[in-house]
């Protein structure tokens, strides 16, 4: 193979003995010699060639890529290749029976986008669409007016009207004026010499005539200065100046592919107009957007679901690695919040094409390539409105008819309330009402409407009346005589009484623990011999004083806690609060002193009747309630399933009750106590559901506020029914209430709607001495003998 080898061959030295290649390397030509030979040949120019052809055409290639201005000369069989994001509508939340409360409707929405124009032509097209707006009655914000108007009084003291004559002002004081001017990224003037400052120059102007003629004749060549006339009218003039400077706010993105939202809600004629002329308006882009809308029911639901808004920098920071956007609006509260990620639907993605020269065409997207937006997920709520309706108006008259009563002695105070009614089999709240409330629908319409917009600010700010508080679930409050029911269950389960011996003799008054306690509804006789149907009949704080002294306060800590009070429920809504149990444990938390840390007998006393440090939300005493029905906990929810599009369930949120290790004795006795509190002539129920056809369990509660001086007590009620079959469960509260019994009304009116029963709604009861059995003391100064070593 060797002897086949040319000797100009590199391989022929190779193929050669050893010692032969020594002698052939010095034969071969030099390296000099061979690129001599190579450059004259005909194969290095067309070597030549070549790589001159492939580095214009990547120069070429790399300027429209980094350069957009590039694109101005293109020729009018070629388009500029943009996309667009496609928004994804939101998924739609209906209550338990499917009745629509918060949907996406979809909007036309206009945009601006980069063509490369040259100033001109791009200012001739913008007047153009100017008219289109206007025509159209399309309103866009001009953000230019923010800081620089034309003040047409000021001609009109000179004998001139009309929109041509306009003094140009600044709007804003001068520091953020002079900060607006020398912006980077917007127009980066320099401070200098103000008497050097020309309509010409890079100089801050402080006299806003200046300061407009610069817009007008240099930043944005409206006008020729050295033209013998003008090209527009100031009218035209300023309509140009305004899109101008909202493609300047905006200019970076803009240039580089990202289209200017110009306005939103457009009409359908508007848009057939602009895509049938898009020659006309080049560079507008009409897309189908969505915006959220809330039904008139969804302001009596608006806790529940909560609303829509822009994203916050917390938000963005967590979500931005799922695709969030900057701008994206997302769920601010509610179910809106908590179902987020099944609400938000999938953005897509739209390429279009934009002709840059005058006589071609204007705008138009490429079919058939792309990504199709996903819309969101459905979300199916447990609560049914229409027991949602008769809850929020029940209150609401119970309130106003506290306020208005003359046995009040604090008329008008009463002014807030909340409640839960929920199913004590699953947990699934059936209503849950906050008042006072807000209108979900003010947070889109505020961008739109100034009164909206003025709502949204109060609702944000009221710190008093706290519309936007979830008082359901976010707002804790002592629970009174409500909480009687725990220290009856930690009596019997701990052996303190039994459901056959629970005996004990209310005499009036009474030494416990080295305190003195009074019986408020018959201090002198006192109610004589009680056993444990009669003392919750009466709520007899004597009955439970003694009761929860011989039970013990870490019995009733661990009762408390196993009924679920001052625990997180777990429900499926944000915000939830966890309140407190009293025990020896919150009260060395709460106090620094540690004189205050020991723990006393009329602590015990305190905490068995609902006071001292007990503080619960009404969503924890509606699970509560629902296990004293049933021996089980529940875990409450609002979220009932997801569902696609097309009905296939992506959720379901249900979870098996859990049992609390409670005696069936214990509960039977339980029952037939709080029956008594309704069955009984001397209940504190009785008056309001003597005639209820359906066997009712409840207590009543008066609690303290520590402010009787100035304002009511809060009144509470719990109850759940039928009594020997229980299936729904309800805990109310009317903030300033008075009483206990004056709240009765609300929970009737659900009840009555729940079983289907044709009643009218309920009036409060007011009685003769009302909730005196009810009302629990707060002493003054906390007794310090007799500290309670085990009870």
């Amino acid at each position: 193979m060797a002897n086949k080898l040319k000797a100009n061959d590199p391989y022929f030295v190779f193929a050669r003995a050893p010692e032969e290649q020594a002698v052939l390397r010095e034969e071969q030509p030099g390296l000099l010699q061979r690129l001599k030979a190579f450059i004259s040949s005909r194969y290095a120019i067309m070597a030549i060639i070549y790589l001159m052809a492939g580095s214009l055409i990547f120069m070429s290639t790399a300027s429209l890529q980094f350069d957009p201005e590039a694109v101005t000369g293109i020729a009018e069989t070629t388009g500029v290749p943009r996309q667009l994001t496609v928004k994804a509508p939101r998924g739609d939340i209906i209550d338990a029976s499917g009745i629509p409360l918060a949907y996406s409707r979809p909007l036309n929405v206009l945009h601006l986008a980069y063509t490369g124009l040259e100033s001109q032509a791009l200012n001739a097209r913008l007047l153009d669409l100017a008219y289109l707006l206007e025509r159209f009655d399309v309103a866009w914000q001009n953000p230019l007016e923010n800081y620089l108007r034309l003040d047409h009084a000021a001609c009109a003291h000179d004998g001139e009207t009309g929109e041509d004559c306009g003094q140009p002002i600044f709007v804003r004081d001068w520091e953020q004026t002079l900060y607006w001017q020398t912006r980077s990224g917007l127009f980066e003037l320099q401070e200098g010499d103000p008497g050097r400052a020309t309509a010409e120059n890079k100089l801050v102007k402080q006299d806003p005539a200046l300061f407009y003629d610069y817009l007008l004749y240099k930043l944005f060549s409206i006008e020729d200065p050295k033209a013998d006339g003008q090209r527009y009218s100031q009218a035209d003039a300023w309509r140009i100046m305004g899109l101008r400077y909202l493609i300047l706010e905006n200019n970076w993105a803009f240039i580089n592919g990202s289209p200017l939202e110009l306005a939103r809600h457009v009409d359908d004629a508007l848009v057939q107009i602009v895509n049938e002329q898009n020659y006309r308006y080049m560079g507008v882009i009409t897309t189908t957007e969505y915006e959220r809308h809330y039904t008139d029911s969804a302001a009596m639901l608006s806790h529940v679901i909560g609303y829509v808004g822009n994203i916050n920098a917390r938000q963005y920071q967590d979500w931005r690695s799922l695709g969030y956007a900057p701008d994206a609006i997302v769920g601010q509260g509610g179910a809106e919040s908590s179902a987020e990620r099944y609400l938000a639907g999938q953005d897509g993605i739209k390429p279009y094409n934009v002709w840059s020269v005058a006589g071609a065409e204007g705008a138009f997207y490429a079919e058939g390539i792309g990504r199709d937006a996903l819309p969101g997920y459905n979300v199916r709520l447990t609560l049914d409105l229409s027991l949602q309706q008769v809850g929020q108006q029940s209150m609401r008259r119970v309130i106003d008819q506290i306020r208005n009563s003359p046995s009040n002695k604090n008329r008008g105070d009463a002014d807030a309330g909340a409640l839960v009614m929920l199913d004590v089999r699953t947990g699934a709240i059936l209503a849950m009402v906050s008042e006072p409330g807000f209108d979900p629908n003010d947070f889109i319409q505020q961008q739109y409407d100034a009164d909206a917009a003025a709502r949204v600010a109060q609702y944000l700010t009221d710190n008093e009346n706290k519309p936007m508080w979830n008082r359901a679930m976010m707002e804790i409050y002592a629970p009174g005589s409500t909480f009687k029911p725990v220290t009856a269950v930690a009596g019997l389960e701990s052996g303190a009484i039994s459901p056959y011996a629970s005996t004990i003799r209310c005499r009036g008054h009474e030494v416990i623990g080295d305190w003195p306690w009074t019986c408020l509804e018959r201090p002198g006789s006192g109610h004589g011999d009680l056993d444990l149907a009669g003392g919750m009949a009466t709520s007899c704080n004597l009955y439970f004083f003694n009761l929860g002294v011989r039970t013990g306060i870490d019995n009733i800590d661990a009762w408390g806690r196993n009924l679920g009070l001052g625990e997180y429920t777990g429900i499926d809504l944000p915000g939830e609060s966890k309140g407190f149990r009293a025990s020896r444990e919150t009260k060395r938390l709460l106090r620094s002193n540690p004189e205050d840390q020991i723990w006393f007998p009329a602590d015990t006393c305190q905490s068995a009747i609902g006071q001292f440090d007990n503080s619960f939300t009404i969503l924890q005493l509606a699970v509560y309630t629902a296990a004293l029905a049933t021996g089980q906990r529940v875990t409450p929810y609002v979220i009932d399933a997801v569902t696609r599009q097309d009905g296939v369930l992506i959720k379901s949120n249900q979870t098996l009750p859990v049992p609390i290790g409670m005696k069936e004795s214990t509960l039977e006795a339980l029952r037939r106590s709080m029956t008594a509190v309704v069955a009984s002539d001397e209940g504190t129920a009785y008056t309001a559901f003597k005639d209820f056809p359906i066997p009712v369990a409840a207590k009543t509660g008066t609690a303290e506020t520590g402010f009787e001086d100035r304002s009511s007590s809060n009144g509470l009620f719990i109850c759940y029914a039928p009594a020997d079959n229980p299936q729904v469960a309800i805990a109310q509260i009317v903030e300033k209430g008075a009483w206990g019994s004056n709240t009765i009304a609300i929970a009737r009116d659900l009840l009555a709607a729940y079983f289907r029963l044709d009643e009218a709604p309920s009036s409060i009861i007011v009685p003769l001495e009302p909730g005196l059995a009810d009302l629990e003391p707060l002493p003054a100064v906390l007794p310090t003998p007799g500290a309670e070593s085990d009870t």
